[in-house]
């Protein structure tokens, strides 16, 4: 008979027992039979062995002792109640430091882990590829650093939720990616990861979610992305990619989000969006040209659209009116000119429009303070929070209405020829943060009224 013990352990190993340990772990790989012994649970060893590489600020894991049989009482682990094997480990904003160990490598019955929001360090363990029947891992919100091991997408049959968001991480996305075909999730943002994107990512079909955002990739984004009928999320932002959107993007007849922000892509919108029913459209800080088209008012479930920071030319089509769901309009930074379009009062449910920096004249409209409310006549509330006019050729009178605007906390119409003098209404707006009149030709005596804003602080 075998009889093995353990000495008492305090909450940091020393060299000693951690030796004692991983000698445990090999004894097992040898002699399976041992493993019937319930003091050498291989869960409760692999967790024992994790945790040593540990710093637990906050005792979130004192539960964890090797005096324990079973893990399945302890703190963030889940079990299979049949086999009794440790299927889950969540350990989400614990301010955990540390390394991720081998010792997670023998939960050969995990499913889920994640360890998001801590200080983990180190790098990524090819270990944890080991862990064949893994369907969720979210690393995202640490310190993690080093490339993505190629190593890690070679046993991914059972993988579809992949975050390692918000690291340190560096390198090259490994083309082993590509084997991952049960992928629905993947989300590699606000890295520090470079190149291209690998020839066969389209091969993922299953993806709902792919968000690459805020790294340093490179280069045009490939045809052949039609594939992914299933995308709903596309946030390619923050990058470098460059050339023309892809024509065939049209084929993500699924996709709600799309998010090309601030990259180099030049050229027109591909007319192939128009398929595809966007909530949220973004394009914004790139080299984008040509007129708005006017198939952008097909895009009815439209809440949130944002071509600022390109070359957009030409007016803003009267289409634009038939966005009836749209809530955010940001066409600023850009070349466009005429005036602003009488439909668009039609978007009754707009909150924040930033028509800055651009070519704008002629008078500002009444009916823009009272939007959300069909008209503007007196008693009507408009649902405006957020107007920027600045850096235009609007001219005439600021309307009296603009004190419709009881939502209004931030309106800027500086850099215009607005006169002659500033209207008393103004001085309705109680929730008014930020005020810019500058560089007009307001002329006479400021409102006394204004001292009624008393939420301004600019």
């Amino acid at each position: 008979m075998v009889i093995v013990t353990f000495s008492t352990m305090g909450t940091i190993l020393n060299t000693l027992e951690l030796f004692l340990l991983f000698f445990l772990l090999g004894v097992l790989a040898v002699h399976p039979a041992i493993s019937a012994v319930p003091s050498l649970n291989d869960d409760v060893l692999g967790l024992i062995v994790f945790k040593a590489d540990l710093h637990d600020p906050s005792s979130a894991l004192t539960t964890w002792t090797e005096d324990d049989d079973s893990a399945c009482n302890w703190a963030g682990v889940t079990c299979d109640p049949r086999t009794g094997r440790v299927t889950e480990l969540v350990l989400d904003g614990l301010a955990l430091n540390g390394k991720i160990g081998r010792g997670l490598s023998r939960l050969q019955s995990l499913r889920r882990l994640s360890l998001a929001r801590n200080n983990l360090t180190g790098t990524i363990s090819a270990h944890l590829a080991i862990i064949e029947t893994l369907k969720i891992i979210d690393l995202s919100e640490n310190q993690l650093s080093g490339t993505i091991p190629s190593e890690f997408f070679e046993r991914c049959a059972s993988l579809e939720v992949l975050s390692l968001g918000h690291n340190a991480l560096q390198g090259q996305i490994p083309a082993s990616l590509s084997s991952c075909l049960t992928l629905t999730v993947l989300n590699f943002s606000s890295n520090s990861l470079s190149g291209g994107l690998p020839d066969r990512i389209w091969s993922l079909t299953a993806l709902r979610t792919l968000d690459l955002s805020g790294n340093s990739f490179e280069g045009t984004v490939p045809q052949g992305i039609k594939a992914l009928s299933n995308l709903q999320t596309l946030d390619l932002s923050g990058n470098g990619f460059s050339g023309n959107i892809p024509d065939d993007i049209g084929g993500c007849s699924s996709m709600w989000t799309l998010n090309f922000g601030d990259n180099v892509f030049s050229g027109v919108l591909p007319s192939s969006i128009q398929k595809i029913n966007l909530t949220s459209f973004r394009v914004h800080k790139n080299r984008l040209n040509g007129e708005i088209p006017r198939w952008i008012g097909d895009l009815k479930a439209l809440d949130t659209l944002d071509f600022s920071s390109n070359g957009f030319s030409g007016e803003i089509p009267d289409v634009i009116g038939q966005l009836l769901a749209l809530k955010t309009l940001n066409l600023s930074g850009n070349l466009l000119v005429g005036s602003i379009p009488e439909s668009l009062k039609n978007c009754d449910k707009l909150s924040v429009v930033d028509f800055s920096r651009n070519r704008f004249v002629g008078k500002v409209p009444a009916w823009i303070f009272s939007s959300g409310s069909q008209g503007s006549h007196s008693g009507n509330t408009g649902s405006v929070e957020i107007l920027d006019l600045s850096g235009n050729g609007f001219s005439g009178e600021l309307p009296t209405e603009v004190g419709f605007s009881l939502n209004l906390g931030l309106l800027n119409v500086s850099g215009n020829s607005l006169g002659p003098s500033i209207p008393v209404s103004i001085g309705e707006l109680m929730v008014l943060q930020k005020l810019d009149l500058s560089k007009n030709q307001f002329g006479g005596n400021i409102p006394s009224s204004l001292g009624k804003c008393s939420s301004l602080t600019t």
